[in-house]
């Protein structure tokens, strides 16, 4: 200690001698020997005039000018060996997957340089973080009920924190870039969103939207069983037999891979197949990024599932899936809060992300029969405590679950650059980190932003309800834009302003005269019959 503030109080005396020789000698103007030794060190690299016989006294301001550089240039050295030094530490600490200490470390050091390796390292340590959480030992296959979650999960939380911290630092500018801290969702206003509204924002049928069976298992059954007869008649070997082993190869597939043999078959000779599960799963990873959703990792075939806790690994059934974490819909569901809308709509559209992205991609959404059914299972199984609240019928669900795709498309469309880039480092076998960095350097590259405005507005108007970019008026001005709150109740219906007294008139208007037409109808029938 004693050494360094030697070597400290002899540079800053070396320091003031040099200003005071280079004011002697004319080199710096009067008063310089208060300048900082960036500026004197920038003036002592200027170029100096050609010594003279008769001045003395510029020689030795010339002399102080290269001790001065020299002491300059070693501070210079020196402080950037200690950010090295410094930086060293997060680097072990990411090699370590210490995300609490690191997230601390980069709180105390905003200014520390995360490039693209240091973001890499973060992802890879949270990837190692929650590979080894607490949960991933639970056993998914119990009841519902019979399982025992932990009521915190460390991992998880340390997780959040750390994508938020790096949000909060501008490394992460997408992540929250909607539905959260006053961003709004693309379609604001009303969530009450018929099929025929649903077809006019998005530009496509409830059809496109909706989950079709593939027949993928019919058509493979077909193609085995004529592959299994020609081989009989070829080798003479008894058809039987043959039908006996591939039903127990089948099985044994299955209960020691899950399934992955047949699956990676099955793309072998339909390649289109496992191109839909990329867009389908980047359909999940995007929309939970764009919602401010830590997303842990992403697995696109069931061989990736086996070798990964975070999906269940041996214990699994999942073939695909993306793993996701919303802080605080766990927080409501381990009985920290009352369920709020705000999470369940989060849920809503990150879930029917996947079917989104089939349709936007293909037309037609293939899978996500089982997104739809996490969604049904989901609401279903909330049960109203009161204060106005409603139960979540069948008719309430089947309207979020179109609420839920509605913004699933429209985020998707809006931030289309940032998930081509990502089905682009999906498809070259990227982990989480090239993942996240895709978005995020795609959203620099075409000057992508958090959003600041809704796509547009959904209003009760008509008998289907009305669907307009511009903002809804109140009072004759326009009405503010603000996110979905995020302590709103879940008895909530609408976010929408509550509409002038002229606007109710108007809507009253429309629904007597069609509830006219149709009386009138009804009578002409009567009379028809008499």
């Amino acid at each position: 200690m004693d050494r360094r503030r030697s070597t400290t109080t002899n540079r800053a005396t070396a320091l003031a001698a040099a200003a005071l020789a280079l004011a002697a000698a004319g080199s710096l103007p009067h008063g310089a020997e208060s300048f900082s030794p960036t500026k004197i060190a920038s003036v002592a690299r200027r170029r100096l005039p050609p010594p003279s016989p008769a001045s003395s006294s510029a020689i030795r301001g010339r002399c102080a000018l290269a001790k001065l550089c020299m002491v300059t240039g070693e501070a210079e050295t020196d402080s950037d060996t200690a950010t090295k030094t410094e930086e060293a530490k997060l680097d072990e600490l990411l090699s370590q997957a210490d995300l609490k200490a690191a997230e601390r470390y980069l709180k105390s050091h905003p200014g520390a340089d995360i490039d693209r390796d240091r973001l890499l390292g973060i992802f890879d340590a949270i990837k190692t973080r929650t590979s080894d959480a607490e949960e991933n030992n639970i056993n998914t296959r119990l009841p519902m009920e019979e399982m025992a979650y932990p009521p915190v999960s460390p991992a998880r939380t340390e997780m959040t924190d750390m994508y938020r911290t790096l949000a909060g630092l501008g490394h992460l500018r997408m992540f929250g870039a909607a539905g959260r801290e006053g961003r709004p969702y693309p379609a604001m206003g009303s969530k009450d969103l018929t099929p025929n509204l649903l077809e006019q924002i998005t530009d496509m049928s409830m059809v496109a939207l909706t989950p079709q069976p593939t027949n993928t298992l019919l058509y493979g059954g077909i193609g085995l069983c004529v592959l299994e007869i020609a081989t009989s008649l070829a080798t003479g070997i008894d058809f039987n037999f043959l039908v006996f082993a591939t039903l127990f190869t089948a099985f044994l597939d299955r209960l020691i891979v899950n399934g992955a043999v047949f699956e990676t078959a099955v793309r072998m000779v339909m390649p289109k197949y496992g191109r839909k599960i990329l867009k389908h799963e980047a359909g999940h990873f995007l929309c939970a990024y764009l919602l401010g959703c830590p997303v842990e990792g992403c697995v696109l075939s069931p061989w990736g599932a086996l070798q990964d806790s975070r999906f269940g690994g041996r214990a699994t059934s999942v073939s695909a899936g993306t793993s996701f974490f919303d802080p605080e819909l766990s927080d409501e569901i381990n009985g920290r809060g009352s369920l709020s809308r705000s999470s369940i709509d989060r849920y809503s559209v990150i879930v029917m992300g996947g079917i989104a992205a089939e349709a936007i991609e293909f037309g037609m959404a293939d899978g996500g029969a089982g997104d739809e059914m996490a969604l049904v299972q989901f609401l279903s199984g909330i049960n109203p405590r009161g204060g106005g609240a409603k139960a979540w019928t069948a008719d309430r669900i089947k309207n979020q679950a179109r609420w839920g795709a509605t913004q699933a498309v429209l985020l998707l469309r809006e931030y289309k650059d940032c998930y081509e880039a990502l089905v682009d480092a999906l498809e070259r076998g990227g982990d989480l980190g090239e993942c996240i960095w895709a978005i995020e350097n795609a959203a620099r590259a075409k000057d992508v932003k958090p959003l600041e405005a809704p796509v547009g507005y959904i209003l009760e108007k008509g008998l289907y309800g009305e669907w307009t970019t511009e903002p809804p008026l109140v009072g004759g001005e326009a009405a503010p834009v603000t996110a979905s709150p995020s302590q709103a109740s879940a008895t909530e219906q609408s976010i929408a302003p509550p509409p002038d007294l002229e606007s109710s008139r108007e809507t009253l208007s429309q629904y007597r005269q069609m509830v006219e037409e149709k009386l009138k109808k009804i009578d002409e029938q009567l009379n028809d019959m008499k």
